[in-house]
């Protein structure tokens, strides 16, 4: 009898432990819209649209606050964001899959695709590979960024722009254009160096990359409300990008850039979630293979250990180790021209998250909240 006693005693304790466990883990669980608000008040986030994935499909999703300060319009689930420099990430798959198709090398010479040579004018070895391009070792500086600046779509083509920049007959050529270092050997972030990439499957497949992106990558991931351009997307669902002065939300003009595929992508959190699957499902989406595994596996390696500053470069794709106990995959884009978004996923837990804003600032505590949300959201779902 004392015996049964114990054991009774024991099954108690356990339950009453599992069921406060549970009921902290609830409390956690209700708090993330507290605190997702409470982190838009710190950064200065008039609007922002999270997804949690796990597996094969989002679990969570949720937005927040004002897409239109002006017009007092809300952020919905259609609501689309510039999430800029993510459209990197995007490009490399567009260009990963011309590696599957044997259209290029990943180690070759570019200029052996163009018309035109490219030339860095400090150095004799001026050999600049798709590998170098995606981790940001190309050479390639962004100078001048903002002179090329339009606002709505770009008014000079993607190959008008580089060849004039990066060739010595370019009318933007200069020798400020090119670090002084010799192609693959040193990190530096660049947005001209990604967009060349994008300007290779141009050369490749005889078609614009906005057009080429949209059929091979975004319809299959039925990524369909989004876009490159201001005339591919609906742009009553674009959310106002803005910057935070002086107490009051400054709207920025929808700006563009002839380095588009770098630079101007604009999605919901929604459809940049199935981008986060594909990637999370060795390259499936939705029962279709967008890239093969051995692909994906090669965009989540490390390039370099000592290259980096969101992360350490993979091909596209950026490695971190600070958002808690976990190592991630994923990309930061914006922190300009009023927005700001990340994408990350786990390969070991199963979960990946996606934020879009409307504000300058990277939230990395949300991100951070949010993998922990994740990692509640199935220990709950196990217990019940």
């Amino acid at each position: 009898m004392k015996k049964l006693t114990i054991i009774t005693t024991i099954i108690l304790t356990v339950g009453i432990f599992i069921s406060l466990n549970l009921k902290s883990q609830n409390s956690n669980l209700a708090n993330i819209d507290d605190f997702i608000l409470e982190q838009m008040e710190v950064f200065h986030a008039p609007g922002l649209s999270a997804c949690i994935i796990k597996g094969d499909s989002v679990v969570w999703n949720r937005n927040y606050g004002i897409a239109n300060i002006e017009e007092d319009i809300p952020v919905g689930n259609e609501t689309l964001f510039g999430v800029l420099s993510v459209g990197k990430s995007l490009t490399a798959a567009v260009v990963m899959q011309l590696w599957e198709n044997g259209l290029l090398g990943l180690d070759q010479d570019v200029n052996s695709f163009l018309e035109f040579q490219i030339d860095n004018p400090h150095t004799n070895q001026d050999s600049i590979s798709p590998r170098m391009l995606m981790p940001h070792t190309s050479s390639i500086k962004d100078y001048n960024l903002w002179n090329y600046v339009t606002i709505g779509d770009p008014t000079m083509e993607l190959s008008f722009f580089l060849e004039n920049y990066l060739s010595p007959e370019g009318q933007f050529y200069s020798n400020n254009n090119f670090y002084v270092e010799t192609p693959g050997y040193n990190y530096h972030y660049t947005n001209f160096g990604p967009a060349l990439n994008g300007y290779l499957v141009e050369v490749l497949t005889g078609v614009s990359f906005k057009d080429y992106a949209r059929d091979s990558l975004l319809i299959p991931l039925e990524m369909n409300n989004s876009g490159w351009f201001f005339a591919e997307i609906n742009i009553e669902n674009l959310a106002i990008g803005y910057n935070y002065e002086a107490g009051e939300f400054l709207p920025n003009p929808y700006y563009s850039h002839p380095a588009y595929p770098a630079l101007t992508l604009k999605c919901s959190a929604l459809e940049l979630s199935n981008y986060v699957i594909m990637l999370l499902n060795s390259g499936t989406y939705n029962g279709v293979e967008i890239l093969q595994d051995a692909t994906v596996d090669s965009m989540a390696t490390i390039q370099n250990p000592a290259w980096g500053d969101l992360g350490i470069p993979g091909l596209g794709l950026y490695y971190r180790e600070d958002y808690g106990n976990r190592t991630v995959w994923g990309h930061n884009g914006g922190s300009a021209a009023g927005y700001a978004a990340h994408f990350y996923f786990c390969e070991e837990e199963n979960t990946g998250i996606v934020i879009t804003t409307n504000s300058n600032q990277y939230v990395d505590p949300i991100v951070l909240q949010m993998f922990e949300y994740a990692g509640l959201m199935v220990i709950a779902q196990a217990a019940t």
